[in-house]
């Protein structure tokens, strides 16, 4: 019953039905991220400016305030159904780690860091990735509405309507945003709205720098986390009476974030102490000391340093010496240039995506208005990084921002405030659209399969149609029509009426025109027109003499956010259901 009320809740926000501007409301965005998670909130009552308060209290991480928490869940293995979580667990606990990378395997890992399998993985988790991540959400979001219920009446807090949204990459797959959409809802996170995670960051970036900013100022957004690093270029359109912006070019990005620093450092680790001692290493109190003792340290505060020198230590497991490697009586030095070796190949990785980031944008820009790229993101406020970009991109500045590790957090919740900042266009990433049998054209379609339909007589080719093409402008509250035909003989069934079509989408420069290798299937559509009045039906007689029905129908894309949101029309009224499976 509870799922049935917040579908129909969705569905009047979805359509406008429902003023978000008339009554109290609680909007809280959920950062889950691949090494921290953090969740903010905003109270929008009418007729008083809202602001963006972090969770900065986490449990097992009282006496320090900060807006993350580890992304870490530790399952009891007597009973699946409890768990520690976050600040409870600490380098010593057996914990599940990088949970969210799971959500979207297919994800191509960089070539600088070790080979991982992802069916071993997978093994490994007590639960399917999407309950995992559900379990920690719920967690965050029980403990956030306790803490929000110590500012706030309890009674306010339960009256306010819940208005949830949650941050995904930019280079997220479609079906890796349905995977974290179905986690929400299972934890009670729903309906929820999508938000790209640069996209929150440039919100509340230039949302705090607005006195700073002019139109047509065009900034580089990279959202460097623990997974990944996402860029896009924002364009600022006004800052009067609000902030608006708009996309310049498509969006880049990789799986190029932090933690491929820590994969790096056991590499190295490995490396130093053989293969041998590096087995009784793994299993043992000593290595979980030690690479905690990177993530924490080390890492967060190489600046470039050549001459520093790190002295670790290994309790509980004794190192044979090796002078060769700098190991004597159980402990290594680690020098400035192997730090700064594990270091440049994914300092190097982010670089290209920089790079390649400003050329487009400003072959866009005609050379003019790109004033800086802003750093966000844990990953963002390194100082090495911050060095190594200005080294290799000297013309152009290179800010990192105040709060920049909870900039994507603030900057959600700010994009469901009224008369804050909003992002007016976005641009696609991918072609989107839909293959059928269309009329044979000669000589374009020679040598191409066909079939002759027995409705109408018509030679059909089989060629794909895109409605949505890489670097088209995507406007906020517009929709993309896919129109559709049906036909089929009379007497018909009430299963006729359920269609299913598949939604393809191609990353190549140039759109193919027929199906093949270049082409995937993003998801299927379910269609179900059982309740649609059959008067708007198009009876029709076939060169085969049988009787037929011509069904015509729309299905229309919603890219108001970040996942893409499908609907039914017929003769332009909304109507029937649409369902998309992007398994």
């Amino acid at each position: 019953m509870e799922g049935d009320l917040a579908d129909s809740l969705a569905a009047l926000i979805n359509d406008g039905s429902l003023d978000l501007e008339a009554e109290d409301r609680l909007v809280i965005a959920l950062d889950f991220g691949t090494t921290y998670s953090g969740i903010a909130y905003a109270f929008n009552t009418p007729g008083k400016k809202a602001e963006a308060n972090p969770i900065v209290d986490w449990p097992g991480l009282e006496g320090s305030r900060q807006p993350k928490v580890p992304t870490l869940i530790s399952y009891d293995p007597k009973d699946p159904n409890k768990f520690k979580w976050g600040g409870q667990l600490d380098w010593r606990s057996d914990a599940v780690q990088g949970v969210k990378l799971l959500l979207d395997p297919s994800q191509q890992q960089p070539i600088y860091v070790p080979t991982s399998n992802i069916k071993n993985e997978l093994k490994k988790l007590p639960k399917d990735p999407v309950d995992v991540a559900a379990d920690f959400m719920s967690a965050m979001y029980s403990h956030a509405i306790s803490k929000i219920e110590t500012v706030q009446p309890k009674e306010y807090v339960r009256m306010c309507q819940k208005q949830f949204v949650l941050s995904v990459p930019a280079v997220w797959s479609d079906l890796a945003k349905d995977r974290t959409l179905r986690a929400a809802k299972k934890a009670g996170i729903h309906p929820v709205s999508l938000i790209k995670e640069p996209e929150a960051a440039a919100l509340y970036t230039l949302y705090v720098q607005e006195r700073a900013l002019r139109s047509g100022d065009a900034f580089v957004v990279c959202d460097a986390g623990g997974g990944t690093v996402d860029l896009i270029t924002y364009q600022v359109i006004t800052t009067e009476p609000s902030l608006k912006l708009a996309e310049v070019v498509p969006g880049k990005g990789g799986m190029a974030g932090s933690l491929n620093l820590n994969k790096r450092f056991a590499e190295l680790v490995r490396n130093v102490v053989g293969d041998e001692q590096w087995v009784g290493l793994k299993k043992g109190f000593g290595w979980s000391k030690v690479a905690n003792e990177f993530d924490k340290a080390i890492k967060r505060s190489f600046n470039g340093n050549l001459d520093e020198e790190h002295y670790i230590t290994f309790p509980q497991f004794t190192l044979k010496d090796d002078p060769d490697e700098k190991v004597s009586g159980n402990y290594w030095v680690m020098t400035g240039h192997q730090v700064q070796e594990i270091f440049d190949p994914v300092i190097t990785d982010i670089i290209r995506l920089i790079d390649d980031q400003v050329k487009d944008a400003l072959l866009k820009q005609q050379g003019k208005n790109l004033r800086g790229i802003f750093l966000v993101g844990g990953f963002g406020e390194s100082q090495y990084l911050k060095a190594c970009i200005e080294k290799k991109i000297p013309d152009i500045q290179v800010i990192q921002p105040n709060n920049a590790w909870a900039a994507i957090v603030n900057g959600a919740v700010l994009s469901q405030l009224p008369h804050h900042a909003t992002v007016q266009s976005t641009q696609a990433v991918r072609h989107y659209g839909v293959s059928a049998w269309m009329p044979y054209q000669w000589p374009a379609d020679n040598g191409r399969p066909t079939r002759i339909n027995p409705e109408d007589g018509i030679i059909r080719v089989q060629r794909n149609t895109w409605y949505i093409y890489i670097g088209e402008d995507l406007k906020r509250n517009h929709t993309v029509r896919f129109p559709f035909v049906r036909t089929f003989s009379v007497p018909y069934s009430r299963e006729q009426l359920i269609f299913y079509d598949n939604l393809l989408t191609s990353a190549t420069k140039i759109p193919p025109v027929y199906p093949g290798r270049d082409i995937s299937i993003n998801c299927t559509l379910k269609s179900d027109l059982t309740a649609v009045d059959t008067s708007l039906f198009r009876p029709k007689k076939g060169v085969d003499g049988k009787d037929y029905i011509e069904v015509n129908y729309d299905l229309v894309l919603s890219t108001d956010a970040a996942n893409m949101k499908f609907s039914l029309e017929v003769n332009g009224k909304r109507c029937g259901i649409t369902n998309a499976n992007y398994e």
